[in-house]
């Protein structure tokens, strides 16, 4: 009979790795609280009208969409979620007028995309998604931006490990716009292709730009455009001598304003940044390891749009979303992934199967004080229990023999020094 396996691009998650999941799990939801956001939950199927609604139209290939079944031409079209940004903002406009701003929410769940998996890009993914909405301060993009820096830096990264990498799109399509003032589609397929740029080699990037039929000059301004970065003084001071139009300037002026507040052993200004996602509105960002040895393992910005564009007021927002897959990738090339427990903390064993039932009862008087217990379930030999819980990490073994039930007491074994002793079966000194 053939072996059934997982579906190409998602991921098994044996005692181990989930283990290590959850416990990287509880690292950025114990950050993201500790900055005053909650945790919501929302469905993983969505009207397929929500979910295309302002994410462009290269996310619509992506998207895993249900069958329409039964004969009611009326029927909603359904997909599931491939971002948490989006149901998250569904859930604030229904609730917006009631909420005192800003609100703050957060979500760590699965997201679906129907793409060619790829090392730290898979179809069924895990997401820290974090949403600030009701402030268009300075200081709000500021926040989202520190608190992702720590984020990482709770998990053990160091400054030396990863770096943030900010831009802001009224900037970046502002200068397009000059580059590119007749080029039909022009700024969006130069922002496609921009955003994609790390991933391409000079050549393909310049292949890339002609297909677009962008010409020759416009597309050595964009080689020249794409590698204006470095430390947040030193861009600004360099865009500042750049002519700029109205849209630039005021994209220039708005990372001018948050760099005051941003972390700078982390952040660097990159003009290069563009979030393919067009919903983004102002700041964007994203992370990469030091030596981008790897894709982004978190992004965000700032949406202002989308809120009204889901039937709420006029609403500005800004988040970011940190993906589970990349982020191990990192963790794991620094050594930096949670151990998973040991194991449970006793393991129980009968000498015999009249002691079995006595065994069953001290590992539940054990689970009653809060800590962990096994006993034997298949009436084995002590040998073969004392294999077993070694095999299972068991940290200690309770021997419950006859001789020593005579004298209400037990024999524990520490299963890393081998010592042994008697105690009370009073269980106070376990």
């Amino acid at each position: 009979m053939a072996k059934f396996q997982g579906v190409k691009g998602t991921t098994d998650f044996y005692p181990a790795d989930k283990e290590q999941l959850n416990k990287v799990a509880c690292s950025l939801k114990k950050t993201a609280k500790s900055y005053g956001f909650l945790q919501v939950e929302t469905p993983a199927i969505e009207n397929l009208k929500l979910l295309t609604a302002k994410s462009g139209d290269e996310i619509k290939e992506q998207i895993f969409v249900f069958e329409k079944k039964g004969e009611k031409k009326e029927a909603e079209e359904l997909g599931l979620r491939f971002d948490l940004t989006v149901p998250i903002t569904r859930l604030f406009v229904e609730k917006q007028k009631a909420l005192a701003k800003p609100v703050k929410w957060f979500a760590f769940d699965k997201m679906w995309r129907y793409e060619a998996p790829q090392k730290g890009r898979d179809r069924e993914f895990y997401q820290l998604s974090v949403e600030l909405f009701g402030s268009g301060m300075p200081e709000a993009d500021a926040e989202i931006i520190s608190m992702c820096a720590d984020c990482m830096r709770n998990l053990g990264l160091k400054a030396k490990d990863f770096v943030i990498k900010v831009n802001n799109k009224k900037l970046l399509s502002g200068i397009l716009a000059d580059i590119l003032p007749r080029a039909k589609d022009g700024i969006s397929n130069a922002l496609k292709i921009i955003d994609k740029s790390r991933k391409l080699t000079q050549d393909e990037f310049e292949k890339e730009l002609s297909s677009a039929k962008i010409d020759m000059v416009a597309r050595d301004k964009i080689k020249e455009l794409v590698k204006i970065k470095g430390k947040p003084d030193a861009v600004i001071a360099k865009l500042k001598r750049m002519k700029l139009n109205a849209e630039a300037t005021q994209g220039l002026a708005e990372l001018e304003n948050i760099s005051q507040y941003l972390p700078q052993d982390v952040v660097e200004f990159d003009i290069s940044i563009a979030r393919g996602l067009a919903y983004y509105t102002g700041t964007v960002f994203e992370v990469y390891d030091r030596e981008e040895n790897f894709r982004a393992v978190a992004g965000g910005g700032r949406y202002d749009n989308m809120v009204e564009l889901f039937g709420g007021d006029k609403c500005e927002a800004v988040g970011f979303a940190i993906g589970y897959s990349t982020l191990k990738i990192l963790l794991e090339a620094k050594g930096l992934m949670p151990k998973p427990a040991e194991g449970v903390d006793y393991y129980v064993a009968p000498v015999n199967s009249k002691m079995a039932k006595k065994a069953r009862t001290i590992a539940a008087d054990l689970r009653k004080k809060g800590v962990s217990a096994e006993t034997d379930l298949m009436s084995r030999k002590l040998g073969k229990q004392l294999d077993y819980a070694s095999t299972i990490g068991a940290k200690k073994v309770i021997i419950v023999g006859p001789e020593e039930l005579k004298q209400k007491k037990v024999v524990i074994r520490d299963m890393k020094s081998g010592k042994e002793e008697k105690v009370s079966l009073s269980l106070n000194k376990l």
